[in-house]
């Protein structure tokens, strides 16, 4: 759909949409505006024709009236002077029936203002020609006049009717042109909400793709590149979006070679110092007393936990690196957190902690190395933010085709603005610096990592205890990369 058209930039898409939805919408209230002023105009020149047509005939009337009131004067009483008034009123007749003439008449009335003119011609000529008053001649003109009225009020009659056609016909064109209007509005009115929507998906499907494309940055997710279809100006964003995730490709590699190099590096040294510690804890090299034995037992505790933080920086390039693989098997999970479980039986006792435990027997495809590790950095972290004597609440359940654990303590809790961070890798939230111990902040980044490689995810969510509470979902069928 894009292909077809590839603006330069944002702002001359957004001109030619503007351009394409209204400008066919103001060319057609043009044109509807057109065609009311020509209808208006068309019936005031039908009201003028019309009414000038009954003004003439009016006069038409009145004229041939006064002429025959003066012929019949002249024909009783003689006196010349009746026709000189005679003679004004003959050529007001004339005036009239000029006037008539040069309207836009019917053939019918065209016909009748002719004979009109005819019959009058003649009674004019007897009038005028010096008969007596009392000759058959004046009195068979004079006589003509009562026939000659009868065709003038005709023609008033056929100006009535004149006038109702125009208006009938007014009518049909009034409708037709809303006819026309009608057709016309639902014409443009879908094209221009179709042209609407096909440019909103042409300005919002490249913000779109940018908007993907910076979320999978946010979430650590460097292997799609950042495909942006649109204007120019958006694509060139596009591709400076990519040039950015290559960077950052190249930071993380780089970061997970250091690590791992570091890794390597610290664990021959911690190797040594541990058999040293594990040596004079046995008093291989001789009897200690109650104080050397103390120093030996804080040696031999802080190179266990340096070898927990060395082995958690491993499992973190193993988890994020992704050449990773699941070995799928059946695994009993509820077997694994239980053994989790014993493995922080020392820790639990420790702080005295009272545990809520509820197993739901269940097996799912998955790496069972992994799945344990996720387990023991939820529950190591659980164990470490709850204080003595607090609760820790571990459930396990199958909903639907998904495996379901529940982890919480009645810790500090995790604050809202924090949730979306905590599994950011080395991301240390406020409660850690609380009197807490203090890790090294990837645990739940590799539970976050072997949970989306089984296909699932891990949450914060709201705990009926005061602590935090984590979920994780799996599903019970492998989705993930398998490599059995």
């Amino acid at each position: 759909m894009v292909r077809l058209y590839r603006p330069k930039s944002i702002r001359r898409l957004l001109l030619v949409g503007f351009a394409l939805v209204v400008v066919p919408l103001l060319a057609a209230l043009v044109h509807a505006t057109w065609s009311v002023d020509k209808l208006v105009e068309q019936g005031q020149r039908a009201l003028f024709a019309t009414v000038r047509a009954t003004q003439s005939s009016q006069l038409l009337v009145e004229a041939i009236t006064a002429m025959e009131r003066n012929a019949r004067q002249y024909q009783v009483t003689g006196e010349t002077k009746l026709l000189d008034v005679y003679r004004e009123y003959h050529q007001e007749f004339l005036d009239a029936a000029r006037r008539l003439g040069a309207l836009n008449l019917s053939g019918l009335q065209r016909q009748r203002l002719e004979m009109i003119v005819q019959v009058e011609s003649s009674m004019n000529k007897a009038l005028m020609a010096g008969y007596p008053h009392d000759a058959p001649e004046i009195r068979s003109a004079v006589d003509g006049f009562r026939e000659l009225t009868r065709d003038a009020r005709k023609m008033l009659v056929d100006n009535r009717k004149l006038v109702e056609r125009e208006v009938e016909r007014l009518e049909a064109n009034g409708a037709r042109l809303q006819r026309g209007l009608i057709v016309q509005a639902m014409a443009l009115v879908p094209a221009a909400l179709v042209l609407t929507v096909f440019f909103t998906l042409l300005i919002t499907r490249p913000i779109r793709q940018m908007d993907q494309a910076i979320r999978r940055l946010g979430d650590g997710d460097f292997s799609g590149s950042a495909q942006i279809v649109g204007p120019r100006d958006l694509e060139q964003l596009g591709e400076r979006l990519d040039w950015m995730r290559l960077r950052l490709l190249e930071v993380d590699q780089e970061k997970n070679r250091f690590l791992r190099h570091i890794s390597h590096e610290l664990k021959t040294p911690l190797t040594a110092l541990r058999e040293g510690a594990e040596l004079l804890t046995e008093q291989a090299v001789g009897n200690l007393n109650a104080q050397q034995n103390e120093i030996v037992a804080i040696l031999r505790d802080n190179s266990l936990q340096l070898q927990k933080l060395i082995e958690n920086l491993l499992d973190f390039n193993v988890a994020s690196s992704s050449a990773a693989r699941l070995k799928l098997s059946t695994v009993p999970l509820h077997q694994v957190v239980e053994s989790v479980l014993d493995d922080h039986k020392v820790a639990v006792l420790a702080r005295q902690l009272r545990l809520d435990v509820s197993l739901q027997p269940l097996e799912m495809d998955g790496d069972r190395a992994k799945l344990q590790t996720l387990v023991d950095n939820l529950l190591s972290n659980a164990i470490k933010f709850s204080p003595v004597d607090g609760r820790l609440r571990v459930k396990l359940e199958r909903v639907g085709e998904q495996a379901v654990l529940e982890v919480a303590d009645s810790g500090p809790g995790i604050p809202e603005g924090e949730r979306r961070r905590i599994f950011d890798v080395f991301y240390q939230g406020s409660s850690s610096a609380n009197g807490h111990v203090r890790g090294t902040g990837i645990g739940l980044s590799i539970a976050r990592e072997y949970a989306q490689a089984h296909g699932g995810y891990i949450e914060v969510i709201d705990s009926e205890d005061t602590g935090a509470c984590l979920r994780v979902v799996l599903p019970v069928h492998s989705t993930g990369n398998g490599n059995e």
